[in-house]
This record gives structure tokens, sequence and C-alpha cells, in this order.
């Protein structure tokens, strides 16, 4: 068995995108947008490849730009190995969205046995629909992150209980505390680390580590062969090609912060 190709990774992206009953899909060769006017959220607003002439890109950046401004909805740009010309996301990041940084796109094979979590006194439990509030405040308080991603949070895990479920997720507690979250998204034949939080505080004890084997665990047992994920090329990607994963590719994330 093989690793996804580049194209196969970014195609995850787009599968693993929760769309809301109004949510508009374009997907041509050269285009792949999805926008969802009854959001404001990026998760909901986000191009995904855009093939563009040199003389073409300045206007078409604005316009996207605009267009959602005009509905005060955050836009997510993912400009990766598809999308073109070179100087696109200079164009992105002139019309005022924001780099995220560069992003490494990994797959591995699941081991045919994944290493014990190795940390006393860490538990892991499933979220369950009484679990949603602690998810979503423990994930945006380890990724430090406000009050609107932690609404979001709430959303999207609370809709994960619908069936067929797609998604996963867990709280682990360390002596009994909530100490970071972990989330999988299951797709044909693939599964999709779709994030991972520590509170900085228990930060380099090994738990990123100890949920990523865990998941990996999780995909083995549902007959699952392939992991992917999409990580911080300076942060879990760094951790991640330690544990097992290969680069596949690279990207960059643009978003439109707050004081848009």
């Amino acid at each position: 068995m093989s690793l996804p190709s580049a194209a196969e990774l970014e195609r995850v992206l787009l599968n693993a995108v929760d769309r809301e009953p109004d949510s508009e899909l374009v997907d041509r060769p050269d285009w792949v947008q999805i926008k969802t006017p009854s959001s404001p959220r990026p998760n909901h607003n986000i191009v995904l490849r855009a093939q563009l002439a040199p003389d073409e890109v300045d206007a078409t950046v604005a316009a996207v730009v605009a267009e959602h401004r005009a509905r005060d909805a955050k836009l997510r740009w993912f400009i990766g190995p598809s999308s073109s010309p070179a100087e696109l996301g200079v164009a992105v990041q002139a019309a005022g969205l924001t780099p995220l940084g560069d992003t490494l796109g990994m797959a591995m094979l699941v081991p045919d046995v994944a290493p014990p979590l190795g940390i006393a006194g860490l538990t892991v439990h499933e979220m369950g629909p009484q679990d949603v509030g602690t998810f979503a405040a423990l994930t945006a308080r380890a990724w430090e992150r406000g009050s609107d991603f932690e609404e979001a949070l709430l959303h999207i895990a609370g809709k994960s209980f619908q069936e067929p479920r797609a998604t996963r997720s867990w709280i682990a507690s360390l002596d009994g505390v909530p100490v970071a979250s972990s989330h999988l998204r299951l797709l044909p034949g693939i599964g999709y680390f779709q994030g991972c939080a520590v509170l900085p505080a228990y930060r380099g004890r090994g738990i990123y580590r100890a949920l990523l084997h865990h998941r990996l665990g999780e995909l083995r047992s549902r007959g699952i062969r392939v992991a992917v994920v999409w990580a911080d090329a300076t942060g879990s990607g760094i951790a991640c090609l330690k544990l097992g994963f290969a680069t596949v590719c690279t990207a960059q994330f643009y978003e439109a912060q707050d004081e848009q």
C-alpha cells in the first residue's frame, strides 16, 4: 500500500469540510471553493484551489475577498501544489488575508501495533454529547483562541453526533484534570488527524505523541490503513515527522482576521 498523493491530500481538506444546508460548492479542475451565505466562519468559506493566469490574479482575489467582506464572513484561502501562479500568495496577502504559516501535508501507514500511551496518570475518553462544552472550551484554551473560535467548536462538536458519524473526538486528562483534546475524521480508507490541542502548561510531556498513538490505534481497530495530517511546519509537523509521518507536500493557509 502506498501513501496518498499531494492531490489526494488536498482532496481530504475538501471532504473534511462540514457543510451547512446552504453551502455552495464549486468543484472544477481550475477552481475549488465552498461558500456558505448563512455562516461567517472561515471553515464554511474557503478557497481550496485556484489556477489563474498571471494577469487575472489581482482582480480575481480582490473580488472573492470583497464578496466575503460584504457579508461579514471570514475567508480562508488554501494555496497548495495544485494552485497557481507562484505569486498567488502575495496577492492573497495584499488583499488583506493573514498568512498562518507553512503547512505540511503528511501521511503514514498505520502500524500493526501502536505503542501504549506511556504516561502515568493519562487517560483518554471519547467525547459524548455531555462533553461538548468541555471539549470546546478546552480546545480553545489549548490553541489560545477566543470566544468566536470556541463558539465554532461548539457548533462543530454538536453536529458530530449526527448519523452517519464521520468524526470522533477525545478528551485527555492527567490525574483527572482535562489537559488536551484530539479529533479524527473518518474518510473512505483514510483517517484524517484533524486536530490535537494540549494546554500550554502541559506541553513537552509527550501528550501530543500519546494522542497520536491513540488515534492510530483507533484507525487500526476500524481497518483503516492510512493516516494523514496537515501540520504546522514549525510545530506539530516536526513532532509528526519524528513519529513516522512522511511529508508529501507543502502548502500555505491564509485567513481573514477579526479586525476585518
